[in-house]
Order: structure tokens, then C-alpha cells, then sequence
């Protein structure tokens, strides 16, 4: 019940607020709105404010907003969606996902401190047997650049260095006395072998061969999952070989910790659909409503973190559903988008029935794309 609770809420924030984007933005340049409405299907209140009428509608799931003159070829309203300037429809339909990015980065200030202290891209200790030893990286070094890749923060590095192969070299580039020093290395090959107990999980970390071991007890922060109890996994990866030195949010530096985790789930969105175009992953590995409901319920339901779990999934959601809503894709804002830019470049628009056509028939793909993925998900859990 709490996770039904949570996911709809959770829904009905986020696209509330990208329609909420669009509509302040197209109320500051003048534009005529119809409607504003959170919610979708029969309306249960109902206030017309103004030339606006505001509604909340039966189902949480969803919300829009109705502009004069929306995808119509002969509205004389000069306030009317398709009679304004292309330069004021291409802002108002970067709004709403623009919003979603805002909102993402405003639960993120909140979400930083509470984590503090973080890594951070400053070398505290160089692993033992690490091959940066040889290299001559050193406690205090801070990383800034990863094979021609900007490092912002730690989090720069556990991306960029996913893309390490073994015995590829790979170029790592320091700041150390205001001074820039570039170092060429092998990455040191880590493998992890994780056995699951009854009390906690037995973590034998290998660093180029040679083994150091732990034992962690479940905690609220690592629950214990009895499928796993008896089982063992490894995982190998190749990695730089140091451990970050700690870093303490304070009112100062959580503006610039909160936006480079912004714009590093933003990193995340286009990699990951890069690597899907590029076949590196496949589109079954996409999550949708379903698959997200169950990570909702796996974040309720994780104890004494489970607020800030659940504020991290929607600061994660938030942005990837701005982002992914500005793509160039039929239906979605994006895809007006790039008809606004078209319109822009030939100095004329494209007939609204011509457009329309193509919206349409992207919308009905991208409905079927959903159902594809919400089956995977299906197949997912009852797996």
C-alpha cells in the first residue's frame, strides 16, 4: 500500500511539474492557456481563474496543459500556440523538462548532506600493488582528467573508468601544487568474490593477484537477502588504485556537489542511450512503470534509509524523464522541438496536419514501446 502510495505521488510530482514548466513559462511570454490541469480522465474540481481554467482530474497519473491554438492551422487568436514567435515556442517547450532537471538538483541539495561526508577526486592512499605506484600518482594528487574526460567529482571516475580494458593503457591527469601532470599506466585489475551468509557477506578483494578479505554485517544500509545466503558472485573490473580522500558538505560546497550530481545523471542518460544505439546493452535491460514500481518498493522498504532512498530514486527519475522528454523523438517535446528549429532554419512552418501526423504515429510506437518494457519487467520479476 505505502509503495502504491509513494509511486503515484512520485508520478504525479514529476509530471506535474513539467507541465507546470510549460505552462509559467508560457504564461511570462504571453501565450493564452486553456487549461491547467493536474491529473488525468474526468475532473473532480474544476476553477476558472482568469482565461485559464484549473482542474484536478480522477486519476494521479499524469496532468497537462491546453494551449489556444495547439496544433490548429487557422486560429486567428494572435495569443494562440501556433501563431507566437518560434524563439517563445521553443522556450516553452524546453520548459517542462528543464524543470524536471531543477527539481532533480534541488532534491539533490538536500540529498547531499545527508550522505556527507562524500568522496571526493583527491587522492587520499594509493592501494598497495596498484601499478599508480610505480606511476608516481600521490596522496593529495586530485584527479581532473581521465583519458581527455573532465573529472568533476569521485563519482567522474567510477564512470569513466568502466570504459578500462586490460593491459590498455590508460592516461590519468593530475593537479598537484596548482600544477597539471599527466600519467600513462595499466589499470590494476580488481576482482571481488562476495559470499553470502547467514550474519553478513565474507568480501575478498584481489588487487593484481595479491588478496585482502572483510566481513560485513546486514545493516539497514546492506539488508539481507536470503535467496542469497549460501551463494557466492564475482565481479572483476579494472580501476586507477587509490582510495579518495573524504570530503565535508557544508552550505558552501553543496551547490557545486549538488549540480555535479546533476549533471552526472545526465552523463548517465546519454551513455546509457548511446550504448543501446552502439548495441552494448539491450533495450530488455530498460526498465518501465513496472520495473520502476519495484524499485519504489525496494527503496520503501530499506529501513532507516528508506526517505532518502526514495528522494534519490526521484532525483534520478526527475532527470532522466527531463532529459529523455527533450530527445528528438515524435510526441514528445523534443520532437516539437526539432519541428521549431526546422521552422526556424526553412523560415516557414510545417503544416500542423503534417506534424500532427507524424506525432501521432510517434506516439503509438512509443506506446508500444512502453508495453515491450513493461512486459520485460513482468518477465523480470516473476524470473
Amino acid at each position: 500500500m505505502v509503495t502504491a502510495i509513494v509511486s503515484i505521488v512520485m508520478f504525479l510530482v514529476m509530471i506535474s511539474l513539467h507541465e507546470f514548466g510549460h505552462f509559467i513559462i508560457a504564461k511570462l511570454l504571453n501565450f493564452k492557456v486553456d487549461e491547467f490541469s493536474v491529473g488525468m480522465g474526468p475532473a473532480i474540481f474544476k476553477k476558472k481563474k482568469g482565461e485559464t481554467q484549473y482542474s484536478v482530474r480522477v486519476l494521479p497519473l499524469g496532468g497537462y496543459c491546453k494551449f489556444e491554438g495547439e496544433d490548429e492551422k487557422d486560429n486567428k487568436d494572435p495569443r494562440a500556440f501556433t501563431n507566437q514567435k518560434p524563439w517563445k515556442r521553443l522556450l516553452v517547450l524546453l520548459a517542462g523538462g528543464t524543470f524536471n532537471v531543477i527539481l532533480g538538483f534541488v532534491l539533490f541539495l538536500i540529498i547531499v548532506p545527508s550522505i556527507s561526508p562524500v568522496n571526493s577526486n583527491v587522492v587520499d592512499t594509493v592501494v598497495e600493488h596498484s601499478y599508480i605506484e610505480d606511476a608516481g600518482i600521490m596522496s593529495g594528487d586530485e584527479i581532473v582528467e581521465i583519458n581527455g574526460k573532465h573529472v568533476n567529482f569521485y563519482n567522474d571516475i567510477t564512470l569513466y573508468t568502466q570504459s578500462f580494458q586490460k593491459d590498455e593503457e590508460a592516461t590519468v591527469t593530475v593537479k598537484r601544487d596548482g600544477e597539471k601532470i599527466e600519467f600513462t599506466f595499466k589499470p590494476t585489475e580488481q576482482i571481488i568474490k562476495y559470499t553470502y551468509g547467514e550474519n553478513g557477506i565474507q568480501v575478498d578483494s584481489s588487487i593484481n593477484r595479491y588478496t585482502t578479505g572483510q566481513f560485513v554485517e546486514y545493516s539497514d544500509a546492506n539488508p539481507k537477502d536470503d535467496a542469497l545466503v549460501g551463494q557466492s558472485e564475482t565481479v572483476t573490473r579494472y580501476i586507477i588504485g587509490f582510495t579518495p580522500q573524504a570530503k565535508y558538505i557544508n552550505i558552501v560546497n553543496v551547490w557545486g556537489e549538488a549540480l555535479n550530481y546533476t549533471k552526472f545523471v545526465v552523463k548517465l542518460v546519454y551513455q546509457s542511450l548511446w550504448q543501446m544505439i552502439t548495441g552494448k546493452i539491450g533495450v530488455d535491460q530498460m526498465s518501465g512503470p513496472v520495473g520502476i514500481v519495484s524499485e519504489v518498493n525496494s527503496a520503501v522498504n530499506s529501513g532507516s534509509y528508506s526517505l532518502l532512498n526514495v528522494l534519490n530514486l526521484v532525483a534520478l527519475l526527475t532527470i532522466n524523464l527531463g532529459i529523455f522528454n527533450l530527445l528528438p523523438i515524435p510526441a514528445l517535446d523534443g520532437g516539437r522541438i526539432l519541428f521549431v528549429l526546422i521552422e526556424m532554419v526553412r523560415r516557414k512552418p510545417i503544416p500542423p496536419d503534417k506534424e500532427g501526423i507524424v506525432h501521432a504515429v510517434g506516439m503509438l510506437l512509443l506506446l508500444l514501446f512502453i508495453v515491450f518494457v513493461s512486459f520485460n519487467d513482468i518477465v523480470r520479476l516473476l524470473g
